[in-house]
């Protein structure tokens, strides 16, 4: 058992249990006595607890963090130390890391990234006005909470701007893959650093995919310092091309041509958000050191070319493609001086286009049989994309799992509304293989369009991706809940008006949140004196169902039910089982048995007497529940065998109670709900 479970740190705060371990410390819910709430404490792992270097940094976390008070960065509320246990103590939140949320979801859709990486700006542009840069921005260390909000924490390497120390890639303790070139090289660093650190954590948020990848770390350090990844659309088709000019504007290896300031892409974030088809002109510059601003057209094309022919020789060499090497990508900007001239001079560039001519050529073979494909290959059936929104579709699974689809690279005025899809370059209906790659031209509007809106169908949705995209369009909502038995509580059950409709910036549209399924309960009737056919009726008239029926000894009728484990009256959820007793009459004993007073027990008609059976052993037990702290009031259900017996609202500044349940001695399922989150726990009623 930890030897922290259980201890009182400070005199105040109880530990509980293990709720996070992380590189350097172990996290605990633990409840401080002095304001009877829950609370999140760090303490030291004991391997580092007398290192003075990993102390100091544990100091500086306390400081940094103690320094920010902002929605989007973990609060912290006390530090102290404690016979050489360092411990820090934080808000306890409920939530998941944006990691674990990308390995469940693989990507997310452009709006739902933008809605993320603006919220870590807004905790960035904080701590930096405050003097600090965090120094390990990852999506391990960003929290999502059950209403969307991200908040930032973990600043265990965060420095401060005016004291700052140079730090070499063996002593980062964040992950390499997110780690900043100037990081990598050990050099100065400042707050762009962070910069770089969130455009990779976006580039991951957008495709589902780290932009460079290793065997070793420092394969993948070296890539930071000397590749270039492909744009996010190149990996994802669909994504908006100005959402690419932020991104690896962000990453850019060269600091000095990075954002300035975490306020400077905020603002191009939310620029984007309401203009998808903005451009912001960043373009490749080759400066005098040789780094490269790798943004625009020709040098991502370069990069993908470049890429394609490194793939095809580690193949050959049966290792892993590595990103473009920015030096290679930067001369694909440069003025040329004479193709064959530098062909003479540049034996090594010869030779790199032989390998690329050779990875086109393969490319065109690999696209020909999968366009051809096979006998075995799985065919599915293309659908009519025309007409439908490029958002619509991208969002889809439906059809993003079965064809690679990509927008065409330019925008076609129309008559139509901007988004809207004209063509498609895989006919409709035809029947193709399944990951086909299927181009589609999209409208950039006209100069006599409205700029309206076309509703896509929302059915499924979060709330929170379906007001994201209303807002960008300036169509403002209300929301309205009701139950359903399909659609899970908090998604989108439909709007009005629906999918399919154009509306104009302004207009209003309904959105029907789910409630989930609707509890209907119903009072159990009295079953005693009823045979059981009769009993099993009574209940299945109000949507119970008759449970065990064990026949006893008793005096009743033969077949009548004596006995039922829910009380008349009791209001108990439809689909409840009721478990009754049904007499099967009395036993006679073949002997008279001498009574006490030596009178026998025979009646009057000669007859032997045998007494009634005693009723089941009735017990209890003691349910103790833990209240949440992120609420002023709970609600608590708790069920024994599927039968509510407990059905209140607790103030949650109790921190616990305790609930007695009823039922027969013996074991029994016990059901604690609160606020709608349950567990089920096997109790011994005594």
């Amino acid at each position: 058992m930890d030897k922290y479970i259980g201890k009182l740190l400070g005199g105040r705060y109880e530990i509980i249990d293990v709720v996070g371990v992380g590189g350097m410390a172990v996290v605990y819910r633990a409840r401080c006595h002095v304001l009877n709430r829950y609370v999140a404490v760090k303490i030291l792992k004991d391997e580092y607890a007398k290192d003075p270097d990993i102390r100091k940094r544990f100091s500086i976390e306390s400081q940094a963090v103690a320094k920010l008070s902002h929605h989007n960065i973990v609060s912290v509320y006390d530090v102290g130390s404690e016979n050489g246990t360092d411990y820090i103590v934080m808000e306890l939140i409920e939530g998941i890391t944006l990691k674990e949320y990308l390995q469940k979801k693989g990507r997310l859709p452009w709006q739902e990234a933008v809605f993320f990486a603006e919220q870590i700006c807004r905790a960035l542009i904080h701590a930096h006005s405050r003097g600090i840069i965090h120094q390990d921005i990852k999506p391990q260390n960003v929290i999502i909470l059950r209403d969307g909000t991200a908040k930032l924490t973990d600043f265990g390497i965060a420095s401060f701007a005016t004291t700052q120390e140079t730090r070499v890639v063996q002593e980062a303790i964040g992950s390499v893959h997110y780690i900043s070139p100037e990081q990598a090289k050990g050099s100065k660093i400042d707050y762009r650093t962070d910069i770089y650190s969130l455009g990779v954590v976006m580039y991951e948020m957008l495709t589902g995919k780290l932009p460079f990848e290793g065997e070793t770390a420092l394969q993948v350090v070296m890539q930071h310092i000397n590749a270039v990844p492909l744009a996010p659309s190149e990996v994802v088709p669909g994504i908006p091309k100005g959402l690419d000019e932020i991104v690896m504007h962000a990453m850019c290896a060269s600091i000095g041509r990075r954002y300035a300031s975490a306020e400077e892409l905020y603002t191009d974030l939310e620029r984007l958000k309401n203009n998808p088809d903005l451009r912001f002109g960043y373009t490749a510059v080759v400066d005098e050191s040789g780094e490269t601003q790798v943004l625009g057209r020709d040098v991502q094309r370069a990069a993908r070319h470049a890429q394609a022919a490194g793939a095809q020789q580690s193949h050959a060499a049966g290792r892993a493609p590595v990103a473009a090497p920015r030096r290679e990508t930067a001369t694909a900007v440069r003025e040329p001086e004479g193709f064959f001239d530098r062909l003479a001079e540049r034996p090594g560039l010869a030779a790199g286009i032989a390998v690329a001519v050779v990875a086109v050529i393969a490319l065109i073979v690999m696209g020909i049989l999968i366009a051809t494909g096979s006998s075995d290959s799985e065919k599915v059936r293309v659908p009519s994309f025309v007409g439908m929104t490029i958002d619509e579709v991208m969002a889809d699974a439906t059809y993003t799992d079965n064809f690679t689809l990509q927008e065409a690279d330019e925008r076609r005025e129309s008559d139509r509304p901007a988004g809207e899809i004209l063509e498609q370059d895989v006919a409709a209906e035809s029947e193709v293989t399944k990951g086909t790659v299927i181009t589609l031209t999209v409208s950039a509007g006209g100069e006599n369009v409205s700029d309206t809106y076309k509703v896509i169908d929302f059915a499924g949705r979060s709330l929170d991706y379906v007001t994201t995209m209303l807002d960008e369009h300036e169509i403002t909502y209300t929301t309205q809940e009701e139950y359903s038995d399909e659609v899970e509580s908090g998604l989108v059950i439909r709007t009005d008006p629906g999918a399919g409709t154009e509306l104009e910036p302004g207009a209003s549209i309904t959105i029907y949140v789910s409630k989930g399924k609707e509890t209907k309960t119903a009072a159990v009737p009295s079953l005693i004196g009823m045979s059981r056919s009769d009993a099993e009726q009574a209940l299945t008239a109000l949507g119970l169902s008759i449970g065990s029926v064990t026949e006893v000894e008793n005096s009743a009728a033969v077949g009548t039910v004596v006995w039922q484990s829910v009380d008349e009256g009791t209001e108990v959820e439809q689909g409840t089982s009721v478990n009754v007793n049904v007499s099967k009459g009395i036993t006679q004993t073949q002997t008279p048995d001498e009574t006490d007073d030596g009178s026998s027990d025979q009646d009057s008609d000669g007859g032997f007497v045998s007494e009634e059976p005693p009723a089941p052993e009735q017990g209890s037990a003691t349910i103790p529940v833990t209240l949440p702290d992120n609420t002023d009031m709970a609600h608590v259900v708790v069920s024994v065998d599927g039968v509510v017996q407990h059905d209140e609202t607790h103030d949650t500044s109790l921190g616990s109670i305790a609930v007695t349940v009823n039922g027969t001695v013996g074991e029994h399922e016990v059901t604690v709900s609160v606020d709608g989150s349950s567990t089920t726990s096997t109790y011994t009623f005594s």
